[in-house]
C-alpha cells in the first residue's frame, strides 16, 4: 500500500528548494503576520460591506427595538450567514493556497520569507499546507503558547512548524541560490543529444586544417 507524500505538490507547480536556508526570526514573523491579518481584515471587510450598510447604525443607540427588528429580519440574517461563510473559506484559502501553491502568503512574501518543508522544499503542497493551519490553531488555543515557542526555541520554530514539518525561511535574494527539484534544465537534455561543440562562430575550422601530405 503506498503512501503520498503530503509535500508533494500539484502537477504543472514547480517545486523549489533553499538548502541551508536561515529561519526567520520571530520579529520579522510577526510583522509578516500583521501584514497578513490587516489584508485578510481587509477582505473580510469588503465582503461584509453590502450586508453591514443594509442596517441603519445611528438608530441604535435610541431605537434598539428597531434595530433589533431590522438584524432579526430573516433576508439578513441570510444574507450574514453568507458573508459568514465567505469569510471561513476566505480563510482557508489564504493561507492554504498560499503556503501549499505558492510557499508564502501576501505578508510573508512582503517581509521576505517562505515556507518550506523538513526538506527545505517550497511549495510545501496543499496537504501539508492543511496540516500547518489545523496545527496553527493548536497553537492558537493554547492561548498562544505555541506561538512563543518560536522565541523561547533555539531553532525558532513555532508548535504549529514542529507538528507539520515545516519551518520559516527567510528568502535569499539571489534567484541562483534556489535549485529546481527535480532535475535541472541541462539534465531534461535527450539522452542522443549530441552536445554542441565549443567553437568560436568567427573562425573557420577549415583554414587552420594541416594540408594533406603528399
Amino acid at each position: 500500500m503506498s503512501h503520498s507524500d503530503p509535500s508533494a505538490t500539484p502537477r504543472g507547480v514547480s517545486n523549489r528548494s533553499l538548502p541551508g536556508a536561515a529561519t526567520a526570526g520571530p520579529l520579522r514573523r510577526l510583522l509578516a503576520t500583521l501584514a497578513d491579518m490587516f489584508l485578510f481584515c481587509s477582505l473580510c471587510a469588503a465582503l461584509a460591506w453590502p450586508v453591514l450598510s443594509a442596517v441603519d447604525w445611528t438608530t441604535l443607540p435610541t431605537d434598539v427595538d428597531g434595530f433589533i427588528s431590522n438584524v432579526s429580519d430573516g433576508a439578513w440574517i441570510s444574507h450574514a450567514s453568507g458573508v459568514l461563510g465567505m469569510w471561513i473559506a476566505l480563510w482557508w484559502c489564504y493561507f492554504v493556497v498560499g503556503w501549499g501553491l505558492f510557499g508564502a502568503t501576501p505578508g510573508k512574501w512582503l517581509f521576505g520569507l517562505r515556507i518550506v518543508d523538513h526538506k527545505d522544499r517550497y511549495p510545501i503542497g496543499i496537504s501539508r499546507a492543511l496540516m500547518r493551519l489545523f496545527s496553527y490553531g493548536v497553537s492558537s488555543i493554547t492561548l498562544g503558547g505555541g506561538h512563543l515557542l518560536a522565541v523561547i526555541r533555539g531553532n525558532r520554530m513555532a508548535l504549529h512548524d514542529s507538528l507539520a514539518g515545516t519551518r520559516v525561511v527567510r528568502r535569499r535574494r539571489s534567484s541562483s541560490s534556489e535549485v529546481t527539484s527535480p532535475v535541472s534544465a541541462a539534465d531534461r537534455r535527450r539522452p542522443h543529444e549530441p552536445r554542441e561543440k565549443d567553437v568560436d562562430p568567427g573562425i573557420d575550422e577549415t583554414e587552420h586544417a594541416d594540408p594533406p601530405e603528399s
